[in-house]
């Protein structure tokens, strides 16, 4: 166990052949789960300077065989069409400028330099695992601290009676911090440590950690992402079947637990979550009618200018617009990634990003069958299949989620994709070697 938690610093000390840039960008990436507390800002500092970093270099040393990928292909076009539509909006600059919309390919140079990162440092996950686990931990506890005493231990207050803030000042996204960061950190796990019983019970222990907190943190869609984890672990990674499953009957008992001792927490996130589902035009489905109001907007837009959209992150200058307002609509985003590029570039860009998914959804499909087939030709390693997961998650459409281009969230999306694509590329050299 000390060497578990010892190997991957030692790189920074005594690996002379890590390259001095490999090992300098290799720390920004471990950095992430750290600044990501810390709002918005040095994310995305971090972020684009990762990004540049890769562009400059593939273009120094020609390192052509990263683009030769059709996601990155894809997402490339994707982009550069988001800033075509952009030059032809009312107010471009304003398109353009809001949440860095003219510079989103960075988000794809940043996932090619995870990539890059990882095919030169062997230690680099490992230690972003490590670092992972400790944000986690600690953000945990403050947020039991602020749920108990009222205030966590900077005494910064509860964003209401119901939700939690933790060290997020009064942004309350403890909870969508916690859920995207622990399913990417249980990769982690899963992928760099021996699968032996003890580990095993671990990171299960540690999903039920995160289950409770993100349950009393009050936000509703982070627990979705964990349930819909749950149950594709349960589906496709068999050694963890049993462990995640006497892991979720645990969170259910706890947080049940909870519910008969204090229940505010249940008048948050079942009675309202029941009222606000059930008030929707299609009841029963996982937004409330607010966010109705929202995709009915977005689809007033889409329904105008259905081919191009209105234009690239400009729902929140053309909601208050009397053709496309619908009772209380307006907002900074549709909230759905989906809706949102429907509704801001039209048919092109919809069908973009949902041959994206598409694709992450066959590769998933084909993997299911291999699976029934017990086919080990083709069959991906449960390691390398979880990144599939976490993609198919993070980007699964039947959910309200933040804006398309907010770059804090995309840090989050993009990082795992550098892991996939490598594995892709892997597979594809062993095919055609």
């Amino acid at each position: 166990m000390k060497n578990f938690f010892l190997t991957p610093f030692q790189f920074f000390q005594s690996d002379q052949a890590i390259p001095l840039d490999i090992t300098l960008f290799s720390f920004l990436i471990t950095l992430l789960p750290i600044v990501l507390i810390s709002g918005p800002a040095l994310p995305d500092i971090f972020l684009s300077i990762v990004a540049f970093y890769f562009l400059v270099k593939s273009i120094i040393y020609k390192l052509w065989h990263y683009y030769k990928n059709p996601i990155v292909l894809g997402f490339l076009v994707f982009s550069f069409y988001g800033i075509i539509r952009s030059l032809f909006y009312e107010m471009p600059w304003l398109s353009l400028s809001n949440e860095g919309s003219l510079f989103y390919f960075r988000y794809i140079f940043f996932a090619l330099a995870v990539w890059h990162l990882l095919d030169h440092n062997p230690h680099l996950p490992k230690f972003l695992m490590i670092v992972s686990i400790i944000c986690i931990v600690v953000v945990c506890f403050d947020g039991f601290y602020q749920y108990f005493i009222g205030t966590n231990i900077f005494g910064n207050p509860k964003f209401d009676y119901f939700r939690l803030t933790g060290f997020f000042g009064d942004e309350p996204i403890i909870g969508r911090y916690l859920a995207y960061l622990s399913i990417f950190t249980f990769a982690l796990i899963y992928q760099n440590s021996q699968k032996t019983k003890m580990m095993m019970t671990l990171s299960i222990v540690f999903l039920v950690m995160i289950e409770i907190i993100v349950f009393l943190s009050g936000e509703r869609a982070p627990l979705f992402y964990l349930s819909l984890f749950s149950i594709l672990i349960l589906i496709f990674i068999p050694k963890y079947k049993i462990y995640r499953a006497i892991g979720l009957l645990a969170s259910i008992i706890i947080i049940f637990g909870i519910l008969q001792i204090n229940p505010s927490a249940k008048q948050r996130m079942i009675d309202y979550t029941i009222d606000q589902v059930s008030q929707t035009r299609l009841p029963f489905l996982p937004y409330s009618a607010h966010h109705e109001e929202h995709y009915i907007s977005a689809l007033k837009m889409f329904h105008d200018k259905p081919f191009f959209g209105i234009g690239t992150n400009t729902f929140k200058f053309e909601c208050n617009k009397t053709e496309y307002k619908y009772k209380n609509s307006c907002s900074t985003h549709p909230h759905h990634y989906y809706l949102q590029v429907l509704a801001e570039l039209g048919l092109f860009g919809f069908l973009a990003l949902s041959a994206f998914f598409l694709y992450i959804c066959f590769i998933g499909l084909r993997q299911f069958y291999y699976i029934i087939k017990n086919d080990q030709k083709y069959n991906i390693t449960s390691g390398n299949f979880l990144y599939l997961i976490i993609l198919f998650v993070y980007w699964w459409p039947i959910i309200p989620n933040m804006s398309f281009y907010n770059n804090w969230l995309n840090v989050f999306m993009f990082l795992p994709l550098g892991f996939f694509m490598r594995y892709l590329h892997q597979t594809q050299k062993h095919v055609n070697t």
